[in-house]
């Protein structure tokens, strides 16, 4: 992903092929590869190394002009990124829900002005589209790198002229300045984005222009070095996991890794990665970054989330990769061409333009028909207080200023406390309670599992403690009803949260209060709103859509197993969500007479949780306030 005038280093290449490598399988399936995010670490610092050669040497010969610069940039990313970019609007066209489209041209805006890093910080919050259905969410790491190299060279160039002695210990300053930034913040969603929190390791690149004009290292030291660089970074790629908070400590063993190889130009594994196949991998691995993550996004809208579509979909994002680097990279970065700026400013205007006109057409809903339409309206089926009465990761509230649905006028007398699952259930059993009501108790990635901890929500714990103390006060709640998303927590220590949930449950029971369990549920990797309206569209049953009842009962049988002795050992009331979503044959995300039943993947939507609602009225009706 950079500009390379430079002499190629066919272990560069090989590492570029690495990292691409990398990022891909993580896409195809992030249970292969759990560190594969970590590959852009590796460019961003490959990045850093070879831009910074060709600042300092153009500016030792005397020949740097900024102008040249940025016009070489604009020749090396712009041909295939608008590729890119003209293929998948057209796709989004002929695909895209009118929700999906709207947040496609969004990105491509942003992306067409190399600010998608700001725009996707932006948008990651608990109500956008999961990140699987950003066509263009890759491209937030050319954001990070251009408005480094905004920037970069202005200060090279000051640095190199007024304070050369200085040169390197301020880089070094600012790589260590960046590092602490991104180790201390506390919004996760800035310090993946934003370019403050990831230069370091551009920097670290750069520094290592230093480190090899300075180090003298023997041949043995340059092999062990080599083998050490290779085996930081396939350690980094297996062991990284996105539970872990990144980029900061964690990202510098990749990183130190790939600048390890990139000071080794001659050592053991050098010559390894050097092989023929990562070094085309790495020739084409620009174009191959920009093509694999559209083309995985609009096969999973269209026919699921499933390695084996991903595989032929990524075959086909190499033939794509290497026919843009014959066809489009190639001649834009060999022929001197004329009128650069003119045409890379027409590009961006005319793509702007048309991002600004689809998504003041509100993503052009009549391309669908009503059935489908309201299919796609689905992804607004929820709980629309969330903002105020569902609280965000680390949040606190006061149990009196939770949100209560029903009648106002009484008293609460069931309270569903609950992770994010809980906050439908909440609004639609309200709905359904007459002469009573019902308290919200709902928080993000925190499961009613008293003494639980989890890293995603520092403040589950303290959450999870003041709201099991206030319920078991409270006289007018008669039942509680425990309520989460069972899958989310599997690689959370799965052990500690059914401990905690149980303990949760006997100490309400203990204080009297009648206790539902509400079991698994069925959740799925792809969006149930947009694959219920692409089954319309293509003539295709959408009860179909779902998943084999099957696999539901493999995914969460051992749950079920333990909730199952345990509810029956306490005298527990139970709530199968299976009995009302699923079928002898399978799971369903939509019933003619219901409509879509789940507003995303891991929620259900309002009519959904009506199904639970009901139930949870008719089979075991729930006490008035007194």
């Amino acid at each position: 992903m950079t500009d390379t005038p430079l002499q190629k280093r066919a272990d560069i290449q090989g590492l570029r092929g690495i990292a691409v490598l990398a990022v891909v399988l993580f896409h195809v399936s992030p249970a292969a590869l759990p560190g594969g995010f970590a590959g852009v670490d590796i460019f961003f610092v490959i990045s850093g190394y070879l831009i910074t050669q060709i600042l300092l040497r153009d500016m030792e010969a005397g020949g740097f002009r900024l102008r040249d610069f940025y016009q070489r940039r604009i020749r090396r990313l712009f041909p295939a990124l608008y590729a890119v970019l003209a293929f998948t609007l057209i796709a989004g066209l002929l695909i895209l829900p009118p929700k999906l489209l709207s947040e496609l041209v969004y990105s491509q805006f942003f992306t067409t002005l190399f600010l998608s890093n700001f725009a996707f910080a932006h948008l990651a919050d608990y109500f956008d589209s999961a990140s699987s259905l950003k066509p263009l969410l890759h491209t937030w790491s050319l954001g990070v790198e251009e408005q480094f190299y905004l920037i970069f060279p202005l200060a090279l160039l000051a640095l190199h002229r007024l304070a050369r002695r200085f040169l390197w210990p301020v880089l070094g300053a600012l790589a260590l300045l960046s590092l602490t930034l991104a180790q201390i913040t506390t919004k996760p969603e800035a310090a993946f984005y934003l370019p403050t929190t990831r230069a370091f390791e551009i920097l670290i690149g750069a520094l290592c222009v230093w480190a090899k004009a300075r180090l003298r290292l023997s041949d043995a030291l340059r092999r062990w070095l080599s083998l050490l660089g290779l085996a930081l970074m396939i350690a980094s790629l297996i062991l990284l996991n996105d539970r872990l908070p990144f980029p900061g400590l964690w990202a510098l063993p990749p990183c130190l890794g790939a600048a390890l190889l990139l000071l080794t130009h001659d050592g053991w594994c050098n010559t390894l990665i050097a092989a023929p196949p990562l070094t085309f991998t790495g020739d084409i691995s620009y174009s191959l970054y920009l093509w694999h993550w559209p083309l995985l996004v609009y096969a999973r809208l269209m026919f699921g989330d499933s390695v084996w579509i991903a595989l032929p979909v990524v075959g086909l994002g190499f033939v794509m990769a290497a026919l843009s680097r014959r066809y489009i990279e190639q001649p834009f970065l060999e022929k001197r061409l004329r009128f650069v700026w003119p045409m890379a400013l027409g590009a961006m205007a005319v793509s702007i333009i048309v991002a600004l006109l689809i998504f003041d057409a509100k993503g052009l809903p009549q391309r669908f028909n009503a059935a489908e339409q309201a299919a796609f309206a689905a992804t607004d089926d929820y709980n629309h207080d969330r903002r105020h009465c569902h609280l965000g990761k680390d949040a606190r509230i006061a149990y009196r200023d939770t949100c209560i649905y029903g009648d106002v006028k009484a008293a609460p007398a069931i309270a569903i406390w609950g992770d994010s699952e809980g906050a439908e259930l909440a609004q639609a059993l309200g709905e359904r309670l007459t002469g009573a009501s019902g308290r919200q108790i709902t928080a993000s990635a925190c499961p009613p599992s008293v003494g639980y901890v989890i890293a995603y929500n520092r403040g589950c714990r303290a959450h999870n403690a003041d709201m099991l103390l206030h319920l078991k006060a409270d006289p007018n709640i008669k039942t509680v009803v425990l309520v989460l998303n069972y899958r989310r927590y599997d690689a959370d220590n799965p052990a500690a949260m059914l401990t905690g949930l149980q303990l949760s449950a006997l100490d309400l029971q203990a204080s009297g209060k009648r206790v539902v369990l509400v079991y698994p549920l069925p959740v799925y990797g792809f969006d149930p709103p947009s694959q219920v309206g692409l089954a319309m569209r293509l003539g295709r049953d959408p009860a179909g859509v779902g998943m084999r009842r099957a696999q539901f009962e493999t995914e969460h049988g051992r749950t079920i197993s333990e909730l199952d002795a345990f509810s029956a050992a306490h005298g527990l009331e139970v709530l199968r969500p299976s009995e009302v979503l699923c079928d002898a044959e399978r799971c369903r995300v939509y019933q003619a007479q219901k409509g879509v039943l789940y507003f995303n993947g891991q929620h259900l939507s309002l009519k959904g949780a009506g199904l639970l609602a009901d139930r949870l009225t008719i089979s075991a009706p729930l006490p008035r306030a007194e």
